[in-house]
């Protein structure tokens, strides 16, 4: 890493997945133990996939549910819900079929006492079980404790990957679907599942909408910023503002020459839709909403550092 980079980025290292979940099952245990307090950490954030409101909606009580592969035609591939699985649920993937149940409904104490013994002491750890092979699964959230596959002799083991008695190779996957919710608030289904080809992380179509949108704001403002500092003023405050929301607002319409604007026009055409300051950045015109107006491309290199339209010039 360059010196230059971000803090966040210079304590970044390389290490196994096995060393970081070590070191967030005893980072947990030492919060339960109260040796760390978060509350002293200044400006921590939030890691969680989910916010507490978040947590708290959909944690509240449903009947259990069956998840399946959807038709290739749908808008996403994979039925999901909530953060994930509960006690009772049954995830089915290309035909591969795993159930859901707590360690003690299942009268697993060993598995119990050895999540209690090393996380926290009233953790309930639940258990993935893959209806083809029986294979066995026991984690809590990320943390996968204990695996039970066929031919295995040890029984406190993890291991992701084993061939079935069928011949089949099989993997344990902890699948990542993000999502968005009806507040606009982004958070992760997970699911330990057992299937034949492991799958990506994926995004349903309304986070990548988000990411789209969250994309395109921030261009515009690192584009404005760009420009202030050409004129001496760094660190120029700007309003993250999705430009396909004034061309919205403006019905898609340039407001300097007052024609229909193509969305499907994209630059270098010259008639593409651009986003034009009506007080011009080079007379320190603010990158606000209020500031904003859509122009094509040529009708805002034609205006260039002038006033307006869109609002009254000074005197």
């Amino acid at each position: 890493m360059p010196k230059s980079a971000h803090w966040e980025h210079r304590d970044r290292h390389v290490c196994s997945g096995r060393c970081n979940t070590t070191l967030k099952r005893r980072t947990r245990t030492r919060i339960a133990k109260g040796e760390i307090d978060l509350a002293a950490i200044p400006d921590r954030g939030d890691r969680s996939s989910a916010d507490a409101d978040q947590r708290v909606r959909f944690a509240a009580a449903r009947e259990p549910q069956v998840f399946g592969t959807r038709a290739a035609d749908d808008d996403f591939p994979y039925a999901f819900y909530g953060l994930s699985p509960i006690e009772g649920d049954v995830i089915e993937r290309h035909d591969s079929v795993t159930a859901y149940a707590t360690a003690t409904s299942l009268g697993a104490d060993e598995i119990v006492a050895l999540v209690r013994a090393n996380s926290e002491p009233h953790a309930e750890p639940m258990v993935a079980i893959h209806q083809q092979t029986g294979a066995l699964l026991a984690y809590t959230d990320r943390i996968l404790w204990w695996t039970k596959v066929p031919g295995q002799e040890h029984p406190l083991v993890q291991q992701t990957s084993f061939e079935g008695d069928d011949g089949r190779q099989w993997h344990w996957q902890n699948e990542i679907f993000r999502d968005v919710d009806e507040g606009g608030k982004t958070y992760d289904w997970e699911a330990w599942v057992c299937v034949a080809e492991p799958t990506p992380t994926l995004w349903t179509p309304a986070y990548a909408a988000r990411s789209e949108k969250q994309r395109r704001s921030t261009r515009a403002r690192n584009s404005y910023q760009a420009r202030m500092r050409g004129y001496g003023t760094l660190n120029a405050g700007a309003d993250q503002v999705d430009p396909v929301d004034i061309y919205d607002r403006d019905q898609w319409v340039c407001k300097l020459c007052h024609r229909a604007m193509n969305p499907s026009a994209e630059w270098p055409d010259p008639w593409s839709a651009t986003l034009d300051h009506i007080q011009p950045v080079a007379e320190s015109g603010a990158h606000t909403a209020e500031n904003l107006q859509a122009a094509h491309w040529i009708c805002n290199i034609r205006k260039g550092d002038t006033w307006g339209p869109g609002e009254a010039q000074p005197s």
